[in-house]
Order: C-alpha cells, then structure tokens, then sequence
C-alpha cells in the first residue's frame, strides 16, 4: 500500500492542501493521514471514495491499478486548441471502429 500514499500525498500536495487540510476535511488526525502517505495504514473503503470524490481521482489511480492519472490528462486536453481536440475526436473514433 505504499504507492497509495505516495499518490495521495502527490494529489494532496496538487491541491495546495497540508495533511492538516485533508484530516480535517474527513474527519481523522493529522497521524491517520501521515500514517496513510507513510504505508503504515490505510484508510476504509468509505474513506478511500470521499478522497477520491475530493480529489477527482479514481480509486484505481490510488490504489496503482493504474497509472493514467485522470487530472493530468484532464488539464492537458484543456489547454489543446479546438484544432487539436478535433483531431484527437478524430483519431479516438478512428480506434473504436469495427476494421
């Protein structure tokens, strides 16, 4: 479980939040998150949803089901002009069809 609390204070630290800020959202002490970002614990399944549900993040990005973390993605399709997000419109579709 250490690279769920690698990613976490990876996330937390993405949104400007101490260990302080994000015990306090969810209700558990400063230890319980230190504890989390250090492996040494982990939070339940109800936890795990309201911190994915605070971050934007999916539980499988958390839990290094997978490495495809949705904020980064997510900030850089903004930032593509409307040529580029058509063209990979484009491209997604292209991948999708039946050959």
């Amino acid at each position: 479980m250490r690279i769920f609390g690698e990613r976490l204070k990876e996330i937390r630290k993405d949104h400007g939040h101490t260990q302080s800020d994000l015990a306090s959202h969810l209700g558990f002490s400063v230890s319980t998150v230190r504890k989390w970002e250090q492996g040494l614990a982990e939070p339940d399944l109800n936890t795990l949803k309201r911190i994915c549900t605070l971050y934007s993040v999916s539980s499988d990005f958390l839990l290094a089901l997978t490495n495809l973390d949705p904020l980064i993605y997510e900030d850089r399709f903004e930032k593509l002009s409307p040529e580029d997000k058509s063209a990979l419109s484009l491209f997604e579709k292209f991948l999708s069809s039946d050959k």
